[in-house]
């Protein structure tokens, strides 16, 4: 079950929370976005 809170004292937390999920998209997308763009071969065949 959910809790759901109406108290405006927790604004700032899930404010601040949400950005840094936005961040962490941003960055695992940019990474991604590299190694795609760099055929970047993770596990080469001769070590």
């Amino acid at each position: 079950m959910t809790i759901v809170s109406n108290d405006p004292s927790w604004w700032p937390v899930i404010g601040y929370l949400r950005g840094i999920s936005y961040f962490e998209v941003a960055c695992f997308t940019a990474v991604v976005y590299d190694w795609s763009t760099h055929k970047t071969n993770i596990y080469p065949e001769n070590y």
